[in-house]
């Protein structure tokens, strides 16, 4: 699906309060040798959280140099620490996610996920892209708002929570 059409039927899903403010955005660098890009998040034109596909693979990187080095595990071509050197970039992709950092296909596969999702079992999920969007859908009545502790929640979902609280 083209993005155009992504960006409009995700905002559709928005809370009348918020729909207009909040708005998602896309961009593939072209000049770049693997055509990378961003996606980004909008309140009231001011961009609140950023996804960079190069940011995430540099902070995907160090992380999961920091853990080969810190397992001994740093050498591809020695047999022993193969599978701990293939291992540690799954555990840096979880930890670069939870720290809050995101690439721009992860924006895109949530937001492709989050429209085939029921209210509930996207409130559920465990992207923090996907519970944002939860927040800020129409469907995400008061009484849902107000059941959320958000000191719990990541950070981007916190950010959305405000800002539908605001609204």
């Amino acid at each position: 699906m083209k993005w155009s059409q992504l960006k409009k039927r995700i905002e559709a899903t928005f809370a009348p309060s918020v729909r207009g403010r909040v708005q998602v955005w896309n961009t593939r660098y072209r000049g770049s040798h693997d055509s990378e890009g961003e996606a980004w998040i909008t309140v009231d034109g001011e961009r609140v959280w950023s996804m960079g596909s190069l940011s995430y693979r540099i902070a995907q990187g160090k992380e999961a140099a920091r853990i080969r080095a810190e397992r001994g595990c740093a050498d591809w071509s020695d047999p022993d620490q193969r599978a701990g050197y293939s291992n540690a970039w799954g555990e840096a992709q979880a930890r670069v996610h939870a720290d809050g950092v995101f690439a721009m296909w992860d924006m895109n596969q949530a937001i492709v996920n989050y429209l085939n999702l029921s209210i509930d079992s996207a409130a559920q999920a465990d992207s923090p892209i996907i519970r944002a969007f939860a927040v800020l859908d129409r469907c995400f009545g008061k009484r849902r708002l107000a059941a959320i502790d958000s000191s719990h929640e990541h950070p981007l979902v916190r950010a959305m929570y405000r800002v539908r609280c605001e609204a």
